[in-house]
């Protein structure tokens, strides 16, 4: 009886289980009837969850406490349905009401884009994730109007030179700013070895969901004295409530040279010794001379021909895998992702391996309390080559420097390291360098976040944060004993450690407030403080006279040169705030005060105040737009404000004592800066008022923005009498402006039942001009540029080429700037009408730039094509003066010296060769014909496709019935095709720069930096 009893209440209790887990089914659709798949099907409350088939349908169990269901999914409004006693529940998602219903990421927060009122551009982690490039800040180009971003080298990890609006400054960095996840962090390249890095080749760009560009001062003066250059901020991906979603990406392809104008290619042997020949006749040498002379080159029949372009380049690997997994309840939801990024470039020696992760976690634990954590730590290794002019092993400047009878190869296969004249006496053997010397950057990168949020009240909540970023970097440079720059020092090694550790530590109230009691008028204020610290520690370590090329530490060195440990640190604290007021979603008034603190100024002005006021207009919700067909949104706003560029050295304001100065062997110092109590940061007022435009239906987006940005007390270094030991002193002195508009158009021209055609294009026109300079000063010759009031900041200040005289083949330059009469004298003031140098009109500044992007989708295939267009700049050639001529006759040439002038009558650019003719030559024809001028001064404009995919999708059924949630395949092809506009161009114009980040002195200039990679890849990527 008693066994019968316990079964019994067995049957009933697992009867009772059975009822209590009842089973619901349902199908959810849109507001056309269409199924939706994919869609989130979660018992409010608990982890329970499911998603929608591909017909919509969907079937849950239930447990016994289920109340409600809960439906979301990817721009659709969720919704939430009581179970009660159903056992089958349809539900119908509505679309987002409007794109201006978007969240957009500000300063310190998120607003509806119908309620911002400054000018800020948002690009979507979907058009940033899969893409085969190392950092952010490279695929930005050409996504935003009014950020111009250069690709000056093909290195991987490469810095990125990136100008919001313009350049701002003439001595300090025109850079933006960086938040990611709310932590301002320090950016750019902190090597102080390697040729290039950049911080945000730490982060995998798959990992980020959304990049926001703040333009506008109402849009950066919440971030006070460092927002002055705009502010790019960028948001990680984080997990959403549902069943748990998976995501594996994988790409693999390899990287090629990108396209070498046809004017810049090497001469083979039989051309070179022709011009050779030609030149060394022309400037009167005798037979006998010529062949003693060319037997100092080794090979005179050009049976060696070597083509050192393409010794110096590859097909590199180019592969990366993805993988991440979301999800989460009401209450838990993660993100974690894990990533492996490899690049070789297409230049020897140049590679970075990259391995990333990330950890977000957000919970909710009750009505009142959240918080979350993030963490994004990154180890990267990347191996650069000495990548710029003054390095003679750099392989791009041996690619063009080289003379094509030079072997890299004895007799016998092993490498040619003589230092014979006809081999490789000054500029080094590049392949082998390539497999003997070591320059190496190891990089540990972690970012994170720890976030606690507390609802007061319902309208009220405090926010406190703590960032971290913490960076360690490992620089080891050796250079052999055997051949290059190490022989000299017997090997020589070079290890430096660097470490910076930054933390950004926010305490904030947000209070919301309904004015009216029909909430007609509301009130969003925000009050908050915020602390920065940043600390770097730096030690360098120098060794040379190595016993073995086999044991590259220092330790096996018996000379230690340099040995240092030091420290740098800086610190902001600040306090801010900002206010709006909203009347019916039709007139938004915000303002913004920041109060911020610095230890990089001086005594008497280390506090600075940063206003800003905006409004903004909602014109379609007005009761004579209500019923329009034609427009959906429109919105005016208008914004003036100020911030700050901070970015200076962190003691310029300090007077510094440098120690080391010893004397009698006896430990004593010397003043190494003078400083100056009363420097502060560089200011920029800025105006702007735009448009934001939805018409048909969504089909055409528009946003206008026209600006005014002045930069004022620019920092100079002002004359000073020598008696004090210093030649200058740093004081707040100069303006400069720039103005300009954009012009960003998002259309989808074609939209049917299988085709679609989206377009985006984005135009910026930008003015820079130079309006005041010190006391005293009406103008600065800085190099090549000549900055003076009226004239943009880059603009080039030479001696003006004007051409060949048909009639004797000689080198002519304009006299003046009047041009009323040439010259063959270029500087000789002792012979009549030499050459002036002058400013001559140009810059180095684009006046248009932007992108153009075309999607066409037909059913699962896509093709997109991405351009990029520069237009109104010139870039400069400064190593040109080597290649062109003879004037240099040791080294390669540039076939562009084949249109040379041989007899008269002949209409070039290229003089009469003359065989080592100098600039002191004054009895030669072409003395100086290769000197700085204008005739190596070329137009920069271009336009290149930057990306090209074909992509297929299949489609959602069929991907259901694999156990997949989505599959697509891609072929991918970056810097396809490149347009330029001067036939004489002999370099790449995206080139004509460098990682300098400062506002002037190196812009437009080839540095002769890694030639850029074109890229082809395959790809997948799959969700589960």
């Amino acid at each position: 009886m008693r066994k019968f009893f316990l079964l019994l209440w067995g049957v009933v209790f697992f009867a009772a289980q059975a009822l209590a887990q009842r089973t619901v089914t349902g199908k959810v659709t849109d507001e056309q009837g269409n199924p939706l798949p994919n869609v989130s099907v979660l018992v409010k409350g608990t982890t329970v969850g499911t998603i929608t088939k591909a017909d919509g349908t969907y079937s849950i169990t239930l447990p016994a406490n289920a109340k409600d269901l809960v439906f979301s999914s990817t721009d659709m409004t969720p919704q939430e349905v009581a179970i009660g006693s159903q056992s089958m529940i349809n539900a119908t998602l509505k679309a987002s009401a409007s794109t201006l219903q978007e969240v957009v990421v500000v300063g310190y927060g998120t607003q509806k884009k119908s309620d911002v009122t400054s000018a800020v551009s948002k690009v979507g982690g979907d058009k940033v994730a899969n893409v085969p490039f190392t950092s952010v800040d490279q695929i930005l180009q050409g996504k935003v109007a009014g950020l111009q971003s250069q690709t000056f080298s093909g290195q991987p990890g490469a810095n990125q030179q990136i100008r919001i609006r313009g350049t701002g400054s003439f001595s300090v960095s025109s850079q933006p700013l960086y938040v990611i996840d709310g932590i301002q962090i320090n950016s750019g390249d902190l090597s102080r070895l390697t040729t290039t890095s950049n911080v945000l080749s730490n982060i995998n760009p798959d990992d980020i969901e959304s990049v926001t560009v703040l333009k506008d001062a109402a849009a950066t003066a919440i971030y006070g004295s460092r927002g002055g250059n705009g502010v790019i901020v960028i948001t990680t991906k984080k997990g959403k409530a549902g069943k748990t979603q998976f995501n594996f990406s994988a790409e693999v392809g390899n990287n090629k040279l990108g396209d070498i104008p046809p004017t810049a290619k090497a001469l083979n042997s039989s051309q070179w010794l022709m011009l050779f020949k030609e030149s060394y006749i022309n400037a009167g040498g005798t037979q006998a001379g010529l062949n003693s002379n060319l037997a100092t080159f080794g090979d005179t029949t050009g049976a060696t021909d070597i083509d050192w372009l393409h010794m110096v380049t590859r097909s590199g690997t180019q592969q990366q895998y993805n993988i991440s997994a979301s999800g989460g309840d009401e209450k838990t939801k993660f993100y974690i992702s894990g990533g492996y990024f490899k690049q070789e470039a297409s230049t020897i020696a140049s590679d970075l391996t990259r391995y990333s992760t990330v950890i977000n976690i957000d919970h909710t634990a009750n009505k009142k309390l959240n918080f979350s954590i993030r963490l994004a730590p990154t180890y990267s290794k990347e191996d650069a080559v000495l990548s710029n002019g003054s390095q003679f092993a750099n392989p791009v400047l041996t690619a063009f420097f080289l003379r094509p009878m030079q072997n890299p190869f004895n007799p016998d296969g092993s490498f040619n390291i003589s230092s014979a004249s006809k081999d490789f006496s000054s500029v080094y053997n590049p392949l082998y360098l390539a497999a003997a010397n070591i320059h190496s950057l190891s990089t540990f990168s972690g970012i994170g976040s720890a976030q606690g949020k507390y609802n007061i009240l319902d309208n009220l909540s405090f926010t406190s944060k703590i960032g971290l970023q913490y960076t360690s970097l490992e620089e080891f440079q050796y250079d052999n004993p055997a051949h290059g720059d190490g022989v000299a020092a017997k090997g020589r090694g070079y290890t430096y450690y660097t470490r910076y550790f930054l933390y950004d530590f926010v305490n904030q109230l947000d209070y919301h407030a309904n004015l009216t009691k029909n909430k007609n008028l509301t009130m969003d204020a925000k009050v908050a403080t915020e602390a920065i610290l940043s600390k770097g520690y730096f030690i360098s370590a120098q060794s040379q006279n190595y016993s073995t090329p086999r044991l590259p530490l220092s330790t096996n060195a018996s000379t230690v040169t340099i040995g240092s440990a030091t420290g740098s640190d800086y610190s902001f604290a600040s306090m801010f705030g900002n206010l709006a007021f909203n009347y019916k979603g039709k007139y938004i008034l915000a303002g913004t005060l920041r109060r911020d603190g610095s230890s990089r100024f001086g005594l008497q002005n280390q506090y600075g105040t940063f206003p800003s006021a905006s409004l903004a207009w909602n014109i379609s919700k007005e009761s004579f737009l209500q019923g329009s067909k034609t427009i959906s949104d429109l919105k005016l706003r208008a914004s003036y404000g100020s911030a700050g560029n901070a970015e200076v050295s962190n003691y310029i304001a300090k007077q510094t004592v440098g120690f080391g100065a010893n004397y009698n062997n006896n430990p004593g110092g010397t003043f190494s800066t003078l400083g100056n109590t009363s420097l502060t940061w560089e200011k920029d007022n800025q105006f702007d008022v735009g448009t934001d435009i939805t018409m048909f239906k969504n089909r055409l987006n528009l946003t206008l923005d026209y600006y005014d940005r002045v930069s004022s007390r620019l920092l100079f270094g002002v004359p000073l009498s020598q008696v004090s030991g210093f030649s200058t002193i740093t004081e707040n002195v100069g303006k400069l402006e720039n103005k300009g508009f954009e012009i960003t158009v998002n259309a989808t021209p074609i939209s049917t039942k299988n085709f679609t055609w989206d377009l985006s294009f984005n135009f910026t026109h930008n003015k820079n001009e130079m309006k005041t300079l010190p006391p005293g000063q009406n103008q600065i010759i800085n190099g090549v540029f000549l900055v003076r009031p009226g004239l943009d900041i880059n603009t080039w200040y030479m001696r003006d080429w004007a051409g060949v005289d048909p009639a004797t083949g000689a080198p002519l330059w304009w006299v003046d700037s009047t041009k009323s009469a040439k010259t063959s004298n270029y500087s000789n003031t002792s012979v009549a009408n030499p050459a002036q140098r002058y400013s001559t009109g140009k810059s180095a500044s684009p006046k248009y730039y932007g992108g153009v992007s075309n999607t066409f989708t037909y059913k699962g295939l896509s093709v997109t094509a991405d351009f990029y267009y520069n237009y109104g700049n010139y870039v400069f050639d400064q190593w040109g003066s080597f290649l062109a001529d003879e004037t240099n006759p040791t080294y390669g040439k540039y076939s562009l010296n084949l249109q040379r002038w041989t007899k008269p009558g002949d209409i070039t650019n290229v003089p009469k060769l003359y065989y080592g003719a100098t600039n002191s030559s004054a009895t030669v024809q072409n003395s100086s014909s290769n000197a700085t001028s204008t005739r190596f001064l070329y137009k920069g404009d271009f336009i290149r496709l930057r990306n090209l995919s074909i992509g297929y999708r299949i489609d959602k059924g069929l991907a259901s019935k694999l156990h997949l949630g989505s599959f697509y395949f891609y072929v991918r092809g970056t810097n396809l095709w490149t347009k330029t506009y001067d036939k004489n161009l002999t370099i790449d114009p995206e080139q004509g720069g460098s990682s300098n980040t400062n506002a002037s002195g190196s812009y437009g200039i080839n540095a002769l930096n890694l030639f850029y990679n074109r890229v082809v890849t395959v790809g997948v990527n799959i969700g589960f």
